[in-house]
């Protein structure tokens, strides 16, 4: 058990940033160095950093075949008299094909500020052509330097645990780095039998598992619909004496696959070792 930790972190922004995105930055960097000092706490000193980077949300939602469903007023896609019904044909003289939708998203998202851009749609029987110019909002780069200085109670020895009692931990108790694109996630199920209402921490006999999870990603560039996505299974050999740290990995270049909720996978980020009997 750590008696202490001291975290000092130095942060600065890489970017130039509107009011609100400043604080935005402060709280990834505090939430970062905790997550530092927890996952790294053997380590005298560690460094974390994300550069800067912006992301352009349109503000029109399209179904599967590329047709618009929706469009949030104020948005540049309001701005370029986009209508629902409207079929997108193309984005800058690519085609959109409904097959291939993801990559046209992925290219629309990938704009710069100020960049000028042009979508070609099928309204009714007619084509338009409409234009417009892309805003882009901008989260600033940061950096940590995380200094721990701890000291360790003196465990038990591992002889003295009776091997017939002897268990494992899942747990979703710590916050993984987001740096590293690992975000919370909550236990759903175990083996089948819904567990959500109980504690963040398993303990469970040697054995493998199924273990049902739900993520919690907090990104900006991630829309979600409505409704709950359904849990995804991670399969997990404990071992006695272990503890599975479990989150949600976001895989960034799948954003925008939310149907069949491919931007994101249930993973084992950390394991740590910590004597476990069951009761």
């Amino acid at each position: 058990m750590y008696k202490s930790i001291v975290v000092m972190v130095t942060a600065s922004l890489l970017c130039a940033s509107v009011l609100g995105q400043e604080q935005q930055a402060r709280d990834y960097a505090r939430a970062a160095a905790i997550a530092a000092s927890k996952a790294q706490g053997s380590q005298q000193q560690v460094v974390l950093e994300e550069p800067a980077r912006s992301y352009f949300e349109w503000g029109a939602i399209l179904n599967k075949q590329a047709e618009v469903v929706s469009v949030r007023e104020g948005s540049i896609a309001a701005e370029m008299q986009l209508k629902v019904g409207d079929v997108i044909q193309h984005i800058n003289n690519q085609p959109v094909y409904p097959q291939q939708l993801d990559d046209a998203l992925t290219t629309l998202a990938s704009l710069e500020h100020n960049q000028p851009f042009s979508v070609g749609v099928k309204r009714g029987e007619q084509t338009h052509e409409l234009n417009g110019t892309v805003r882009a909002t901008v989260i600033p780069g940061w950096r940590l330097e995380v200094v721990n200085t701890l000291e360790e109670a003196t465990q038990n020895s591992e002889s003295t645990v009776s091997m017939n009692n002897a268990c494992g931990r899942i747990s979703v108790f710590f916050t993984p780095p987001v740096t590293a694109d690992l975000y919370p996630a909550f236990i759903n199920s175990i083996d089948g039998d819904n567990v959500r209402i109980k504690n963040p921490s398993f303990k469970l006999a040697a054995n493998n598992y199924k273990v049902g999870v739900h993520e919690l990603i907090d990104e900006p560039s991630l829309r979600r619909g409505g409704g709950s996505a359904p849990e995804k299974i991670l399969e997990l050999t404990i071992e006695p004496n272990k503890t599975y740290h479990i989150g949600a990995k976001f895989i960034r270049e799948k954003r925008y696959q939310r149907f069949d909720a491919g931007y994101w996978e249930p993973v084992v980020w950390k394991v740590t070792d910590q004597s476990c009997q069951l009761d």
